[in-house]
């Protein structure tokens, strides 16, 4: 089931913007930026002082272990937003922000997220939202995590993400549900589907 947060909704964000003109104005002056396939928005350790909404493209969060595996943490694409936290809280990230497809995006600093909090005050509330879904998602995928097999675990993500599981190389959907690439092949055979999806 995807969660719906007003602000990661085209039409809600533009509505949003245009309420004011100032408002607009600022938008329109903030940054925008491109990054290639494999290239990187914000390193793991490197402080939290920037957000990311996706125009176009695709990108995936990911850690590190000690031992150099990466464990993807969640995928973003159109009208999400990627980067630190709402209301912005200036710390190291603990995981690596990286596109995986050509990726436009609009750059939102802390600062310039601050003064927005004070300069306009009805953003507040789509904000409060934004963090709640976040929040939600995130228990959500911890409860899948500890309580479902790996084939509910795919079967879940094939229904929550059914609009980006084509775009996800299948190497990265296994690391997403915390298997190897050999048992999500076994789950995918069983399930009638080892033609479909990305190959890596």
């Amino acid at each position: 089931m995807a969660l719906n947060c007003a602000l990661c909704q085209p039409s809600e964000l533009e509505r949003l913007i245009h309420t004011e003109p100032a408002v607009a104005a600022q938008w329109r002056a903030l940054p925008r930026k491109s990054f290639a396939p494999g290239a990187v928005l914000q390193e793991a350790a490197q402080s939290c002082t920037r957000s990311w909404l996706i125009e176009q493209g695709l990108v995936r969060c990911y850690y590190l272990s000690e031992q150099g595996t990466q464990r993807n943490r969640s995928f973003h694409a159109e009208g999400a937003w990627v980067g630190g936290s709402m209301p912005p809280v200036t710390h190291p990230s603990p995981y690596t922000i990286e596109a995986l497809e050509p990726t436009q995006t609009v750059e939102l600093g802390h600062a310039t997220l601050l003064a927005w909090h004070q300069q306009f005050p009805q953003i507040q509330p789509l904000l409060d939202e934004a963090m709640g879904c976040l929040f939600t998602h995130q228990s959500r995928r911890e409860a899948d995590l500890l309580t479902l097999s790996p084939q509910a675990r795919y079967t879940a993500f094939l229904a929550d993400q059914s609009a980006l599981v084509e775009r996800i190389p299948i190497h990265h959907v296994a690391s997403y549900l915390g298997i190897s690439n050999v048992s999500l092949s076994r789950i995918r055979a069983r399930l009638g589907m080892v033609h479909q999806g990305r190959a890596p």
